[in-house]
């Protein structure tokens, strides 16, 4: 007999909601002392790169569902891999503020604002400021794995 998905996401400290599974309840994260309860970071990546001091918080994934929700922040002088893939994606600044490279075109992505990441698109986040930089990214739950650059 299964668990109940309550459960299993108490126990392994866990929000990648229904995680390869369907979903039959809907669900509710509580956002307190400044953090989603239950919700501890993942690895950014397996692999040490052209990347530092961001943590990645899987939010929502699920079979129902085609997409992920992720939580990244970065702190001061940190980075994403700068890199680019076939799919797109959005971002959604919610702390702080931080650049964006699209390209060869950087840009300051600031409370609220929203970056459209196309396919193939060259990319980077970084947080040059003091505060952190913190931000939704909506992706394909399948997608291409990225090919990283080196700059």
């Amino acid at each position: 007999m299964k668990k109940p998905l309550k459960k299993r996401v108490i126990k392994n400290f866990s929000c990648e909601i229904g995680k390869g599974k369907e979903l039959s309840k809907s669900k509710i994260i509580r956002f307190k002392n400044n953090q989603w309860q239950g919700i501890k970071p993942n690895i950014y990546k397996e692999k040490l790169s052209n990347w530092a001091l961001i943590d990645r918080f899987t939010l929502v994934s699920s079979q129902t569902i085609k997409f992920e929700v992720r939580y990244f922040e970065i702190t001061h002088g940190g980075c994403s891999s700068l890199e680019y893939h076939n799919h797109a994606h959005v971002v959604i600044c919610l702390k702080g503020k931080g650049k964006i490279r699209l390209g060869d075109k950087y840009r300051i992505l600031k409370y609220l604002d929203i970056a459209y990441i196309a396919p193939n698109e060259i990319h980077q986040l970084s947080n040059p400021y003091t505060e952190p930089f913190g931000f939704l990214c909506i992706v394909d739950a399948e997608r291409d794995k990225p090919i990283e650059i080196k700059d």
